[in-house]
């Protein structure tokens, strides 16, 4: 693993180690991850190997699946220098989003992977996206 990568900490990073410390800060976790830019891997369709492009949501592609529990989830990273430490030798492409979008179009059965393969990984269930999705109130402007 980069140890650069460990020893600079993101919001994302920061707002877990406060819930881990003291759960009073749930609500400040939830809503700095649902405000989060992630990155998220993607195959484009008609390739057999990315190219570190990143893609957007007019493009084919089908994002990576991991096997969890009983069931499948997608990892996610608040830096793309995370998602190709993760990546490993893999070449791949991404798709860069926020992550309130992302639970909008996400199959509602799916789990997230947070910085899958760092020190700040987290997993967020089916379930608990379920209460973010919920819980998500539009904004309309003054």
């Amino acid at each position: 693993m980069n140890e650069n990568l460990e020893a600079s900490q993101t919001p994302l990073d920061e707002a877990l180690q406060s819930v881990l410390k003291d759960r009073k800060y749930t609500n400040f976790f939830y809503d700095t991850f649902l405000n989060a830019t992630v990155f998220l891997p993607v195959q484009k369709e008609g390739t057999q190997e990315g190219s570190w492009q990143e893609l957007d949501m007019q493009d084919r592609f089908f994002p990576y699946f991991l096997s969890f529990e009983n069931g499948r989830a997608i990892p996610v990273f608040d830096t793309l220098d995370r998602l190709k430490d993760w990546a490993q030798n893999k070449t791949l492409d991404y798709l860069k989003i926020k992550t309130h979008v992302l639970l909008k179009i996400l199959d509602p059965k799916m789990a997230v992977l947070i910085n899958a393969g760092t020190s700040f990984h987290y997993t967020l269930t089916s379930e608990i996206l379920e209460v973010l999705r919920s819980s998500m109130k539009p904004v309309t402007p003054v």
